[in-house]
C-alpha cells in the first residue's frame, strides 16, 4: 500500500496522497506523516524512510496509541 519502490529498488517513494491537510496534532490526514517527516523526506535515507512508513501504519491503525 504505502511501500512503493522504484524498479531498481534504490528509493522508497513518498507515501503522499495529495491531501496535504494537517490535523490539530500536526499529522497529515492523507499519509499520516508528521510535518517534520514530510518536510525532511527528501533528505532521509531509505532506512529512515522505512521507519517513518512503519510509524505511519501504526498511526493509521492505532491512532489512540500512536497519535502523539
Amino acid at each position: 500500500m504505502f511501500h512503493k519502490q522504484e524498479e531498481n529498488g534504490n528509493e522508497i517513494k513518498s507515501p503522499c496522497r495529495g491531501v496535504c491537510t494537517l490535523d490539530h496534532k500536526g499529522k497529515c490526514v492523507g499519509c499520516f506523516r508528521k510535518l517534520d517527516e514530510i518536510a525532511n523526506w527528501s533528505v532521509y535515507n531509505d532506512f529512515q524512510r522505512g521507519e517513518i512508513l512503519k510509524m505511519t501504519m501504526l498511526r493509521m491503525q492505532l491512532p489512540d496509541i500512536f497519535d502523539s
